[in-house]
């Protein structure tokens, strides 16, 4: 079992349907890694007597409090942390630093990380790493950026701004030490079940959400675009994995498509697998591969890449879906589910055969081969979490709309 992925609640009081100090207390007994009580429209005085309700009742749980912007009520409540953005970081004077319980300071930069680490503090946030409603119509920096952070400075990095207990993989490969949301705690219906989500994720490599939509890339329709053209369009459109697949690309070429793919799913929050080469996906920092049974052995793979590696292995068969999980696979890729015109020699198996393979496995199966728009309906309760898609993405007129249009089909198949 991989250690937990803290989280941390940043609170916002406007957003919450019930009061505000019953949400703190749902919140509370669900198990956070820490409360932060953010609410910068107070003045002080207000923050101060909001910040006396809301550790009274982080104390009764045991979870920690963290005071927002304010040093002075930090020290005088003796609250768990204190969090400040870093201009108010800069212009603290250095004796008043001293006393400071643990310091966490905002960031969006790496030159602020770094100069945040040298103010002295203990740990920062950075962001917002995607797209979020609480800032609208700017794009995430991506997960490159918070790997930069991460490597800049000896500090554990908490990842803020969209982020969802699906991304907990990724943020963890990224060299994040937990994360922090804000309107999720404050408005999902059971704040158990949130926390639970996120417990079950942080064990996780790659969650069954991000199978769901699995394209596979195919350079067999490139003309109009390039492939790293389809790619980003695909990505705009919803796919949540993407598989690199070069059967015949120089090795030379191969790493460089794969550097550009890997910022590119970076960009989008979503994993990169390379099929086959493992060697090329470790130089490439790609997020894991795919290998089929006359590759390299899924047991020898998770020796050489670690634990945090993702390793997807094809499977035909029960005894081969079984082997790839006890190996350490993350996931198996089964079919053919329909004949394909990416590989017209594949065995075919029956809906009765992929339900009998994903029953007799706990990781999750993603089905495969010769699926459309058409036909994907008929995989509904199969066992499968997700469907991988070549010809019916690549080889669309429109890879966006195409895109978007199976988006919404495996939201409704696989939900």
């Amino acid at each position: 079992m991989r250690p937990p992925f803290p989280l941390l609640w940043v609170t916002e009081r406007a957003l919450c349907r019930e009061p505000f100090l019953d949400r703190v207390a749902a919140v509370a007994a669900a198990g956070p890694a820490g409360v932060l009580l953010r609410e910068k429209d107070l003045s002080e005085e207000d923050y101060r007597t909001l910040a006396q309700q809301v550790q009274a009742i982080c104390r009764r749980h045991g979870v920690p409090f963290l005071v927002h912007t304010h040093p002075a009520v930090a020290r005088e409540l003796g609250a768990d942390g204190l969090h400040l953005p870093l201009p108010v970081l800069r212009a603290l004077p250095a004796e008043e630093r001293q006393d400071l319980p643990r310091l966490g300071v905002s960031c969006h930069t790496v030159a602020e990380a770094v100069e945040a680490w040298q103010l002295g503090a203990d740990y920062l946030t950075a962001g917002h790493i995607f797209e979020t409603t609480c800032k609208a119509g700017l794009p995430g920096r991506g997960l490159d950026f918070l790997a930069a952070v991460c490597a800049a400075v000896p500090l554990p990095v908490y990842a803020i701004g969209g982020v969802q207990p699906a991304a907990v993989p990724a943020l963890r490969r990224a060299g994040a030490a937990g994360g922090c949301v804000r309107s999720p705690l404050t408005t999902c219906p059971s704040p158990v079940h949130y926390l639970h989500q996120w417990k079950e994720c942080s064990a996780m490599n790659l969650t069954p959400p991000q199978l769901r939509l699995y394209a596979v890339t195919d350079r067999a329709w490139t003309g109009r675009q390039t492939l790293l053209e389809q790619l980003e369009d695909a990505l705009k459109g919803g796919v949540t994995l993407v598989q690199l697949r070069e059967k015949d690309l120089p090795q030379e070429d191969f790493l460089t498509e794969a550097l550009a793919a890997r910022e590119l799913c970076r960009r989008y929050g979503v994993p990169l697998l390379i099929n086959d080469n493992v060697d090329l996906a470790l130089q490439c920092g790609a997020d894991g591969v795919h290998v089929g049974a006359e590759d390299m052995p899924v047991a020898e793979i998770r020796r050489l890449a670690g634990p945090g590696f993702i390793i997807g292995a094809t499977a035909k068969t029960i005894p081969q879906a079984q082997a790839a999980q006890a190996d350490g696979a993350d996931y198996i890729g089964v079919g053919a589910v329909f004949p394909s015109p990416t590989k017209p020699n594949a065995v075919g198996i029956t809906r009765e055969e992929l339900a009998a393979i994903c029953a007799s496995v706990t990781i999750p199966a993603v089905a495969i081969g010769g699926i459309t728009r058409e036909n994907l309906s008929q995989l509904a309760g199969c066992g499968a979490v997700g469907a991988a898609v070549v010809s019916a993405l690549f080889g669309a007129p429109d890879v966006r709309a195409a895109a978007q249009a199976l988006d919404s089909l495996t939201r409704a198949v696989f939900p």
